[in-house]
């Protein structure tokens, strides 16, 4: 019965916060009108009947209904993005043009702001006026964006600017095998879509083994595959995101596979499966301008105003170039960014490029090391030619120019036991039915 009515009550919850402040205060107050006159002793004088009720601009009763809706933490404004939205239209919505363009400031060092999906959530706290026409005296303290159920970004109002806070889950990831046979007329791609693996691992799995196999040309009815997937979990709920952690793909009389190890892939004897990155985007040595610093502060403002990548002093129109094989995930224009590329190398590794004069790569472009992106500029908010450039671990920014760039050739010796460890593992996995849950943190995800 209640697991019947907590769906319900969720989506009731759901609908009271997208209204007007004004309008879900006059609910409440309704509500608390309605149990008064049903508790309320009723007195009689002289034939007449009356019932002592408080009136609707006590102080006490606003004070109490206020408080209701802060004790739940009720957004003045909820919205879920529908096709052909835009971030404009709802903060045009409350005449906060000017304000959006401060939230943006802040977006540059994340970059959460530029594609909006359906289904995206965006909520908002708004202090004054909420419910006057003009909306002129509405200011907006709070927006959360949330693009999963692992994943928020919060931008709090301090003075005249915004800072950011993002909130990344681990959660906890369930593993299954998916195995399957290459049937006549079929090839690898639509065999192992239709045993269900998604065309994003598909893609992976063939970028690992590419160099050993062309899945094009070499494979033939009678081959089998067989992979080990994982999916992330909030709780009992899917994120949407998953991993190839294991594949043998069995070709005539030979055995091609990889493995993940401490987040790269690696064949059965422990070399790897996946070319080093360049250190940098560059072909010369140019001139650090600006380093890494995740708590930077703006000068004048004070506010947190992380520099999540590093600064080449390079002329416009120098030529950038991939650090690594990836594929072209973003090429977007930002009001404060310029115009940027955004590289996604593997599931843990992505770039950027941002202040580009011009892109020479469309999204969804496949690139490998070495290949001209873009064109470097003075493009957004720069004061001069520059190349920023940005190397993100699991969605994570960190010093490009540090230790933690891989270069991984293959598995040292002091890990070889524990990566045979691994291998028979996840081979027992694909010869079985079995389900299994695994932490993201632990060292031998991929």
């Amino acid at each position: 019965m209640l697991k019947s009515i907590k769906p319900k009550l969720i989506s009731l919850l759901q609908l009271f916060s997208k209204l007007p402040k004004l309008h879900r205060q006059l609910i409440v107050g309704l509500c608390l009108l309605c149990i008064l006159l049903a508790i309320v002793p009723v007195s009689h004088h002289s034939g007449k009947t009356e019932i002592a009720l408080p009136a609707l601009a006590d102080p006490e009763y606003v004070a109490a209904v206020q408080q209701v809706v802060a004790e739940h933490n009720i957004p003045d404004y909820e919205w879920i993005v529908e096709d052909g939205d835009t971030l404009g239209e709802v903060f045009s919505l409350f005449n906060l043009s000017y304000t959006m363009s401060k939230i943006l400031e802040a977006d540059k060092n994340i970059l959460s702001l530029d594609v909006i999906n359906k289904g995206d959530k965006y909520r908002f706290w708004l202090s004054g006026n909420d419910d006057s026409f003009d909306a002129k005296d509405i200011v907006l303290t709070r927006m959360e964006q949330v693009l999963g159920i692992e994943h928020q970004v919060v931008f709090q109002r301090n003075g005249d600017g915004f800072e950011y806070q993002e909130t990344i889950l681990a959660g906890a990831w369930e593993q299954r095998r998916i195995s399957g046979g290459i049937k006549s007329g079929r090839r690898f791609y639509k065999s192992a879509v239709a045993q269900g693996l998604l065309a994003n691992d598909v893609s992976v799995i063939d970028r690992l083994l590419k160099s050993k196999l062309n899945f094009s040309r070499h494979t033939a009815a009678g081959d089998k595959f067989q992979v080990v997937v994982s999916s992330q979990y909030i709780g009992d709920v899917a994120t949407g995101k998953t991993r190839v952690e294991g594949v043998r793909f069995f070709n005539r009389k030979q055995v091609y596979s990889a493995f993940s190890f401490k987040g790269n892939y690696f064949d059965s004897a422990g070399d790897g499966l996946e070319r080093a990155f360049s250190r940098y985007p560059v072909n010369a040595r140019y001139r650090v301008s600006s380093k890494f610093n995740p708590r930077r502060k703006h000068p004048i403002t004070g506010l947190i105003r992380p520099h999540n990548g590093t600064d080449f002093a390079t002329p416009k129109g120098t030529s950038i170039y991939a650090p690594g094989d990836g594929v072209v995930k973003r090429v977007v224009r930002h009001k404060y960014a310029g115009l940027y590329v955004e590289i996604q190398h593997s599931y843990k590794y992505r770039t950027r490029y941002l202040h580009l004069s011009k892109s020479l790569v469309r999204k969804g472009q496949r690139v490998k090391r070495g290949d001209k992106i873009a064109l470097s500029g003075n493009t957004g908010a720069s004061t001069g030619a520059h190349l920023h450039y940005e190397f993100h671990v699991n969605q994570k920014p960190i010093n490009a120019m540090g230790n933690k760039v891989p270069v991984v050739i293959g598995v040292d010796r002091k890990s070889m036991l524990a990566y045979k460890k691994r291998v028979t593992d996840l081979i027992k996995l694909m010869e079985s039915e079995e389900l299994t849950k695994v932490n993201l943190s632990t060292d031998n995800s991929g």
